[in-house]
């Protein structure tokens, strides 16, 4: 058995719903939440959290994109939950977005990374190869 009203499984026979305290008795079809009406409205399946995708950001990439990411992850399941669907769906597009965004940054800062190890080892050969007048002006 179902909420008529926030969607929340509920055990057989059960008179008000735990999650939203809504009497489950009468033979209404009351909505004040919007929770199953608005669900079965739009006919959207819940969004992703990307909540181990936030996790991972914040344990390999950056932290701070990571963590943003985190916060958004964990406000999807509860608008789901209040029937929010527009709200959850932001959410989730928010934290793929934060998380998407570190693991670009990431991205980029190895790239520049290994270029300036490049740079740098292809001028220590140069500098090696006894080429002196530079290495007369900086002593």
């Amino acid at each position: 058995m179902f909420c008529k009203n926030c969607g929340t499984e509920l055990s057989d026979g059960a008179r008000f719903c735990p999650n939203c305290g809504c009497d489950q008795s009468s033979g209404s079809a009351f909505y004040p939440y919007g929770g199953q009406a608005r669900r079965d409205m739009y006919g959207q399946s819940k969004p992703s959290t990307y909540l181990v995708l936030s996790i991972l950001v914040t344990i390999f990439c950056c932290v701070p994109f990571g963590i943003i990411g985190i916060v958004y992850a964990s406000k999807v399941d509860s608008c789901w939950n209040a029937g929010n669907a527009e709200e959850a769906m932001m959410y989730s597009r928010k934290a793929r977005n934060w998380s998407f965004w570190g693991i670009a940054l990431c991205v980029l800062f190895w790239i520049a990374y290994v270029a300036l190890i490049v740079a740098g080892v292809s001028w220590a050969t140069w500098w090696d190869s006894g080429n002196n007048f530079y290495a007369g002006c900086l002593f």
